[in-house]
């Protein structure tokens, strides 16, 4: 159970069910446009993850991580516009769906995670009194 407290396991487990729940209400198609932005979704917030983890430690690196790790978020959207939904590499709806839903989805359980670990870590107040 602690291996589901780090973010890239919850973010497979989460990636994995929604493709695997999307999968008998699609098409072949669709299906895959919906797995595709899985992907992309996926790849950009590890990315982005793995970065703020690193940067972490310094007040000027966290903010510069944050503000990275949202351009990161535009430009993965922005790349599946026009290198899969516009070209007709995919089927646009489904694929820029799967793609902002599981931003969204990651993104939120990102900062949850991120929220109860220094929550955690925080010492509690008046505990140093007695």
């Amino acid at each position: 159970m602690r291996l589901f407290r780090t973010f890239p396991a919850t973010a497979l487990a989460i990636a994995a069910a929604g493709s695997v729940v999307a999968w008998p209400f699609l098409d072949v198609d669709a299906y895959r446009a919906v797995v595709g932005g899985v992907i992309l979704a996926l790849g950009t917030h590890l990315a982005a993850y793995f970065m703020l983890k690193r940067w972490r430690a310094r007040n000027d690196r966290f903010l510069a991580a944050i503000l990275a790790g949202f351009a990161m978020r535009i430009a993965a959207v922005a790349f599946g516009v026009f290198a899969f939904a516009l070209p007709g590499r995919a089927e646009p709806i489904p694929f820029l769906l799967s793609l902002g839903g599981f931003l969204i989805v990651l993104l939120v359980t990102e900062s949850a995670l991120e929220y109860r670990r220094l929550r955690g870590a925080a010492v509690p107040a008046g505990s140093g009194a007695k």
